[in-house]
């Protein structure tokens, strides 16, 4: 749940589908809207602080206009809040986004720059972040061993990646990582010892015994198996469900087939890096993760658009700007191909698909004081939100692999 603006700190959140068909939702105006782009080391990021007050001080002038000092107060009281959290700053990424209006505050670290914007308007701009979501540039990798587990979130950039982020594993203030320990009970890490209930001539209830090397091993495989199953019940709740994003796994071969064995994670991709993480350095992984990710991403890609082949075939596919606007705000469209970078001026009737094509495309999202920063709505970004928000996917594609010459495709659910 969303904490309120007054009084309760700020929620940062991954960013997923879920995430942004909360932030597509109808809410009381005005819906006030933040992206920064921001540096992860010194020095360069001592300029981020200054940029994002001069943001803020941007949203301040476009309120005075219509709204009271006390109103305008309230409303940006999580963006100061956020401008005076020291430590915060001194753990961005490579972009920040930032939505407030009455009864949401929520703050999201971005694996990618973004344009800087400040925006007060009727609904919060997401087009950043839905473009992000379709990118499928994103990918989670789960490093395992027999005693520990880590989640890290990667994201390739011109079909290479260069660094991994940590993802908790934990939900409040615990440990990143999960251990062994968790799920196995203490005595296990003893020597190894039987419980067994024996005859008057023997040890009685509750008596204990050393076992054998075969008793040991067996359990040994079996205080495996509880805290891989462990693993994957943590990753899914905690990680994949969140984010919908892939998730490749780095194990030992022996290991990584009995976590495939157990794993009910549909997220995991087929293939694997076949390293031992007790030997891998955080910063040589992104190297090793990133192909088996891309090539995961080729075979989904290649799957798609199979799909959308055959759906329009059966007259369930459509390359038609008009006609999917109207599927997607009726709900019909399944998955929506669109794109990427490209931009199509006009305007969506959200509520019926009716499309106007007209406009030129902003030469800057950028804004300062009350002038307005969006002139035009991207239509194909207004698309992508309606198929969102009714529950549809998206997989944003290079200009080359598109399967028709409007900018978008869909798969719709029913004619």
């Amino acid at each position: 749940m969303a904490p309120l603006l007054t009084g309760s700190p700020l929620a940062v959140r991954t960013v997923s589908p879920e995430a942004v068909r909360d932030l597509l939702v109808d809410r009381p105006a005005p819906c006030l809207s933040l992206y920064l782009p921001t540096h992860r080391n010194v020095p360069d990021n001592r300029v981020d602080r200054t940029a994002y007050r001069h943001l803020v001080e941007a949203l301040e002038m476009a309120l005075s206009a219509t709204r009271s000092r006390t109103e305008i107060d309230r409303l940006l009281e999580p963006f100061r809040t956020l401008g005076r959290n020291g430590p915060f700053w001194d753990h961005t990424r490579d972009g920040l986004a930032v939505f407030a209006a009455d009864g949401i505050a929520q703050v999201y670290l971005l694996p990618a720059p973004v344009k800087p914007l400040a925006l007060a308007a009727r609904r919060f701009h997401t087009l950043p972040l839905v473009r992000l979501i379709a990118g499928a540039e994103r990918y989670d990798a789960l490093v395992l061993t027999s005693r520990t587990a880590h989640v890290y979130e990667g994201c390739l950039r011109e079909g290479a990646a260069d660094r991994l982020d940590p993802v908790p594993l934990h939900d409040g203030s615990g440990p990143m990582e999960l251990e062994r320990s968790e799920a196995v009970e203490a005595e296990t890490w003893q020597p190894h010892r039987v419980q067994r209930g024996m005859g008057p001539s023997g040890l009685g209830t509750g008596g204990v015994v050393h076992g054998g090397a075969g008793a040991k091993r067996e359990d040994a495989e079996d205080d495996t198996e509880i805290f891989l199953r462990h693993v994957d019940e943590a990753v899914h709740e905690r990680v994949s469900r969140r984010s919908g994003l892939p998730l490749v796994l780095v194990a030992l071969p022996r290991l990584a087939a009995l976590f495939r064995r157990l794993s009910k994670n549909r997220s995991l991709v087929d293939e694997f890096v076949a390293r031992d993480a007790h030997l891998l350095p955080v910063a040589d992984l992104p190297a090793l993760v990133a192909p088996v990710f891309a090539r995961a991403r080729d075979r989904l890609i290649g799957h798609e658009l199979r799909r959308f082949a055959a759906a329009r075939e059966r007259g369930l596919g459509s390359g038609d700007l008009s006609d999917i606007a109207r599927a997607a705000a009726e709900g019909r469209v399944s998955l929506l191909l669109v794109e990427r970078d490209r931009f199509a001026p006009g305007s969506l009737d959200r509520a019926t698909g009716a499309v106007t094509f007209e406009g030129e495309p902003p030469a800057d999202l950028s804004r300062a004081g009350d002038e307005p920063a969006l002139r035009t709505e991207d239509l194909l970004g207004a698309l992508a939100e309606t198929v969102l928000l009714h529950g549809g996917d998206l997989l944003s594609l290079e200009k080359i692999r598109m399967p028709t010459e409007s900018g978008v495709a869909a798969i719709y659910r029913y004619a």
